[in-house]
C-alpha cells in the first residue's frame, strides 16, 4: 500500500476557494480510497474532496510508478495548506488523521 501525503493552496488566483479541507485523489483501485473517502466523510467538520481539488492520476509520478504499475493499493491525500501552516496545525491534522488512516486499513485488511 502506498500513502501520500501534500498540500494544495485554498485558492488560485482569480478563481473561487476551494471548499475542501481534505482531498483523496485516486486512479482506478478504490480499495483504499473508496474506504477513506467514506470515512472521512464521517467527520462533520470536514468538507472532503473524491479526485479534488485534482485529477487523481498523474502519468509518471511516484504514485503511478510505486502503486499502479505493481498493483498495489493507493491513495494521495491533500490537505488545505492554510490548515497545516505551522508545527502545531501539522501535529493536529497528523494526531486526526492517523487514527482514521488505521481503522480504514484495518477494515480492509490492506
Amino acid at each position: 500500500m502506498l500513502l501520500s501525503i501534500h498540500s494544495f493552496t485554498p485558492q488560485l488566483k482569480g478563481r473561487p476557494p476551494r471548499p475542501w479541507q481534505v482531498g483523496i485523489l485516486y486512479a482506478a483501485d478504490e480499495r483504499l480510497t473508496r474506504p477513506l473517502i467514506t470515512r472521512l466523510e464521517q467527520e462533520p467538520d470536514l468538507c472532503i474532496g473524491a479526485n479534488e481539488p485534482y485529477g487523481g492520476h498523474l502519468p509518471g509520478d511516484a504514485v503511478e510508478r510505486h502503486a499502479i504499475l505493481h498493483g498495489r493499493p493507493n491513495a494521495l491525500v491533500e490537505l488545505r495548506n492554510d490548515l497545516i501552516r505551522d508545527a502545531p496545525d501539522q501535529q493536529a491534522w497528523a494526531a486526526r488523521l492517523a487514527p482514521i488512516l488505521s481503522e480504514v486499513l484495518a477494515e480492509t485488511q490492506l
